[in-house]
């Protein structure tokens, strides 16, 4: 229990934080503050950036802007404390040039108010500050952010011109087509669509589909790149988890995944899901996630530790553990499929190795 003799020793101090970026303050403004809108949304946390902007937790307006000076400042009337809303300090950051780049500095001054002793701001400084901070540059968490953000999650702008047109995945993109033999009669549904491209491809054929992704950012970018087939009511796309798919049983004739298996903390409940929403009779062609690539340039470290790999026996157990009668494991090399893709001639050795592509039908 705090000790009511004490209520009034408030304490504060400044805490002050910088990072230099390549780029111009107005680029690195631009950036910032996009990556911050989309960090922030996943902590509870709502951004609505501009001169008029303020940051929101559930209800309660924790920040105002007070100063948006684009590629040079922002300052915030921050509120730290819901339950005494009058306090407030100031969070601000500031965008310097150098030679190399873009200094941000951010402070936040007066903090610390509703603290009434001084080993508890020490405390809260160490425990919420520097050891967050620690943790994040050691090697696990690390590694972690970045198979999330290139792999997993995938996020920010090299991410959405990445997965927008992804050249070095279309020759697996070619083959599940290729397997798929769509028609128009079909029903698709992929999962864990990225920026859309395989959609595009398979669209050709004049089926309809639907699609699921994980990263808001990726469903966006999926859309951007289908808009015209979105529009038309031929394709739908959704934010969702493998695990729970937002969708009526006996709806598709097919399903696939490309490049995505291997990432699945629980390979089973997704094709238990993909089982559930296919009509029966309906088909899966599901590219594996084979041992050959770990440790290559298709996955190298950090994301080759955080990859499950599977061989052909493996496939088969996932599938048959998930429900399906009729599977096989078809071995097949990408080379060809990669000079269609038009990758260049000297990397086409990448796709020398037999690919595993599971197929698997509905009984």
């Amino acid at each position: 229990m705090t000790d009511p003799s004490r209520a009034s020793n408030d304490v504060e101090t400044t805490i002050t934080t910088s990072f230099t970026a390549p780029g111009t303050p107005a680029e690195v403004f631009e950036t910032t503050l996009e990556e911050l809108e989309t960090d922030l949304r996943r902590r509870g946390l709502h951004l609505e950036a501009g001169p008029d902007g303020r940051i929101v937790e559930d209800d309660f307006e924790v920040g105002r802007v007070d100063v948006w000076e684009p590629g040079e400042a922002v300052v915030v009337e921050w509120h730290p404390t819901s339950w005494e809303p009058a306090a407030t300090t100031e969070l601000s950051l500031a965008f310097e040039a150098l030679e190399d780049g873009t200094r941000v500095t951010v402070e936040h001054r007066g903090w610390g108010r509703g603290i009434d002793d001084p080993t508890d701001l020490v405390g809260w400084c160490a425990g919420e500050l520097v050891a967050p901070l620690l943790e994040s540059t050691a090697p696990d968490a690390f590694g972690d952010w970045l198979t999330d953000r290139q792999a997993r999650v995938p996020a920010g702008e090299n991410a959405r011109e990445t997965y927008s047109e992804p050249q070095y995945h279309y020759p697996a993109f070619h083959l599940l087509v290729e397997e798929l033999s769509l028609t128009p009669e079909d029903r698709l549904l992929e999962v864990g669509c990225g920026g859309g491209a395989f959609l595009e491809l398979a669209l050709e054929s004049g089926c309809r589909a639907a699609a699921i992704d994980h990263s808001a950012e990726m469903v966006d970018v999926a859309r951007r790149t289908n808009r015209e087939a979105v529009e038309e009511g031929r394709l739908r796309i959704e934010e969702a988890d493998a695990e729970a798919l937002p969708f009526d049983d006996e709806t598709f004739t097919c399903a696939t995944m490309a490049k995505v298996l291997g990432l699945l903390p629980d390979p089973v409940a997704a094709l238990s899901e993909l089982h559930r929403v296919l009509e029966p009779g309906g088909r899966i062609v599901l590219e594996g996630s084979d041992p050959e690539l770990e440790g290559t340039v298709a996955a190298p470290e950090p994301l080759a530790s955080r990859l499950s790999f599977y061989d052909s026996d493996d496939l088969e157990a996932l599938a048959r553990d998930a429900g399906f009668e009729a599977v096989e494991i078809v071995r097949q090399t990408l080379e060809p499929y990669a000079e269609e893709a038009d990758i260049p001639e000297d990397h086409r050795s990448l796709f020398e190795y037999r690919a595993r592509v599971l197929r698997a039908s509905k009984q």
